[in-house]
């Protein structure tokens, strides 16, 4: 049962990266979405979290601000974060419209 619930969770996972990633027309930043996307579900997988909430948002936030990172790495990483569609969301939101881990104090 526990294999098939992960298999569920990595294809949920792999459908938002999808919508992320086709929201965006430049290779580049697929690319570094990707990265990114990866990036920050390996850290989430790392400890127990109550799930994808603006407190989550903003621990993966300061854990690119403990590493160091420069500003622009972290706001490569933010940017691709914003686009993951919010749970009523079909769809990523775009900066316009807006949505509840866009407004999260970043």
């Amino acid at each position: 049962m526990n294999d098939l619930i992960a298999v569920e969770k990595i294809a949920q996972w792999q459908m938002l990266k999808t919508l992320v990633l086709d929201s965006v027309s430049s290779p580049i930043t697929k690319r570094v979405y990707n990265m990114a996307l990866d990036e920050f579900m390996g850290w989430f997988q790392q400890a127990p979290r109550s799930g994808f909430t603006k407190v989550t948002v903003s621990a993966w936030r300061v854990s690119l601000e403990d590493r160091r990172l420069g500003s622009s790495s972290i706001i490569v990483r933010m940017s691709a974060i914003r686009k993951l569609p919010d749970a009523d969301t079909p769809e990523p939101v775009s900066p316009a419209h807006g949505n509840a881990i866009e407004h999260a104090d970043m």
